[in-house]
């Protein structure tokens, strides 16, 4: 199994009757293995609007006494903070509530690589870290166990290279979980007038939870009772340290693998460190362990004389992805063992394989309507002299960045519309470039709306581009809300209805696949005052393709060698930058790639000479 699907087989075997959840990399998949198997195992499961909704929903679940689970990546965890930092006050009922965040250190398919488990310490709540694929699976029953028990949410976090690498796991039991019926919804779910004493009681809850820690089986210590070095670790890091111990050699060690990340089992990290001379941690993203492990160190006056290495004192690289190389490179440092010898070529080695590798930048997909969007953009910029901001958002259209950096900002979901809010304020302190925000449409429902109202409600003077491509596409396809396509038994929700509600000055329908006139909407819009919002209908080929549409059928796209200026053109290669499209340097001319080529026809569009046309049946 992957990491994730374990995690999904650990909620089937922990009882798990509700999962609610917003899709994120490296997250999803948890979700997605729980829906195929969801209506069998009479769970009800569903991709929420976002992930606040989703763990306000799971939360109801327990409430009323059904095991739930709220997947969600590290991002996501963001935006549910706000609930989760009341419900850990009001508890989570005697059902369980389970949150498995997945970070992304180093950021594969992140804006950041920022450490959840700070979440659990500012909530204090409970956090669990399995390091393999079997803790992930078993980590989950115990993490409802936990949940049930004191009425408190439990955080599990995972990282990239453990939700999706894979290994063997040995599965457990199923059982067949009761509850009671009819449900009935706990009492007191709310923290006034007295959120302080509902503090204090939590804070009881914790001190309970971590003495419960200090004999939890899922940590694990391996070597003497004294030893010279001890390395203390947690996550997908524990693999990390047994293996580099290996390739180090490394006498008289010990190892600390520690699960239960907060609250700290102060007693059995006491009694590990002893007197071990020098300490090691080795953990994802930033000091979490080495923090916290480090204050205790100080108020319960334990580990003597140790010395303390990690993230703080530059041992370990404080940014990220932690690996067996790194891990390697700080025992040597800790113990003082020189880095083995390279050969005196080795850089100009490693400079003659780099210049081997093709340089690819980040780009959308053959075909793919958002780069016409950008397109249209850029040539909306080059009219206006350059007085163009676009302020963007998280989906495919993230990708703007790299098309000839069409796209100036990149946050959080909603983000692009919220910054251009503001923008959209500014002439009267001197701005004179037109402001243009940029959303997908599950991204336009998961956080856009507030923004968008902010901007009528104020008469911010900025144009709103909403690419519906009817689908989520960067992380697998899952339907959402405005999805033209709905499950049987549910509504769908009307994007154009709720915009065309929120009264914009003016409000477009337009065809992405439309170059020409999605420019002309584009700078008849960004020209006028006020608020303008322009619904684009986009396609996502791979969804296309997915559904077995045949690109065959469509006539062939061929390039005119006579009309074509080649050399000093290349706007459909260079420029456009089409998928479908190769540069030949033999023939001094653009090319097309059967295999890629969508058959679109966007490149007709794009050039010029109109030497790039339809071949006829």
């Amino acid at each position: 199994m992957s990491g994730n699907e374990a995690f999904a087989r650990g909620a089937f075997e922990a009882g798990i009757r509700f999962c609610y959840s917003y899709p994120g990399t490296p997250s999803t998949e948890i979700t997605t293995a729980i829906m195929k198997e969801a209506e069998s195992r009479g769970i009800y499961s569903e991709w929420s609007v976002n992930e606040k909704v989703a763990l306000e929903a799971a939360a109801g679940a327990s409430w009323a006494g059904l095991p739930a689970i709220c997947p969600m990546k590290s991002l996501g965890l963001n935006v549910a903070s706000d609930f989760l930092l009341n419900l850990n006050l009001s508890g989570s009922g005697h059902g369980g509530l389970v949150i498995i965040a997945c970070d992304d250190p180093r950021g594969h398919s992140s804006s950041n690589e920022q450490d959840s488990r700070f979440y659990a310490k500012a909530a204090s709540v409970p956090l669990l870290e399995p390091s393999s694929y079997q803790e992930a699976k078993d980590i989950v029953p115990l993490a409802v166990e936990i949940s049930k028990t004191h009425e408190i949410p439990v955080i599990v976090r995972s990282t990239t290279r453990l939700s999706h690498s894979r290994g063997l796991v040995e599965l457990g039991e199923i059982n067949d979980r009761k509850w009671e019926k009819p449900l009935k919804l706990a009492g007191n779910l709310f923290n006034i007038p007295n959120p302080h004493l509902r503090h204090r009681d939590l804070l009881e809850k914790i001190d309970k939870i971590a003495e419960e820690f200090e004999s939890n089986p899922f940590n694990r210590f391996q070597g003497p009772e004294e030893p010279d070095l001890l390395t203390i670790s947690s996550g997908i890091c524990q693999k990390y340290v047994d293996e580099a111990l290996e390739i180090v050699n490394v006498q008289n060690s010990g190892r600390l693998g520690l699960v239960t990340a907060f609250p700290i089992p102060a007693g059995l990290v006491g009694r590990t460190i002893g007197e071990a001379r020098d300490v090691l941690f080795v953990e994802e993203t930033d000091p979490f362990l080495e923090i916290e492990i480090g204050a205790l160190s100080t108020v319960k006056n334990f580990g003597g004389d140790s010395r303390l290495h990690g993230k703080q004192t530059g041992v370990v690289p404080s940014y990220g992805e932690m690996n067996v190389d790194k891990t390697v490179a700080a025992l040597r440092n800790v113990l003082g063992i020189q880095p083995r010898t390279l050969d005196e070529d080795y850089e100009s080695k490693v400079e003659k394989a780099r210049q081997l590798l093709v340089p690819r930048a980040l780009t959308f997909c053959a075909g793919c309507t958002h780069r016409n969007v950008y397109w249209a953009i850029q040539k909306v910029r080059e009219r206006l002299g350059g007085n163009l901001i676009v302020a963007g958002d998280i989906g495919c259209y993230s990708l703007g960045v790299f098309y000839n950096e069409s796209m100036h900002t990149m946050h959080a979901m909603g983000s692009g519309i919220g910054v251009a809010n503001g923008l959209g304020q500014l002439e009267r302190f001197g701005l004179d470039s037109k402001v243009i925000a940029v959303a997908g449409d599950s991204t336009f429902l998961h956080a856009c709306v507030p923004a968008l109202v902010n901007a009528k409600h104020k008469k911010a003077d900025l144009t709103f581009l909403i690419l519906d491509n009817s689908t989520t596409a960067m992380t697998g396809f899952q339907k959402h809300p405005g999805s033209a396509d709905q499950d049987s038994g549910l509504e769908r929700v009307s994007i154009e209805r709720i915009v065309r509600a929120i009264e914009p000055d003016t409000v477009l329908v337009g065809d992405a696949v439309k170059i020409p006139s999605t420019v002309s909407q584009i700078e008849d819009a960004v020209q006028k005052p006020g608020l303008s919002v322009i619904i684009l209908e986009s396609i996502c080929r791979l969804e296309e393709q997915k559904s077995g549409w045949i690109y065959d059928d469509l006539p062939k796209i061929v390039i005119d060698p006579e009309a074509c200026l080649g050399e000093e053109c290349r706007i459909c290669v260079s420029e456009f930058n089409s998928m479908g499209l190769a540069w030949d340097s033999k023939l001094e001319r653009p090319v097309t790639l059967e295999h890629v080529c969508t058959r679109c026809g966007a490149c007709i569009s794009v050039c010029p000479q109109r030497a790039i046309r339809r071949s006829r049946k």
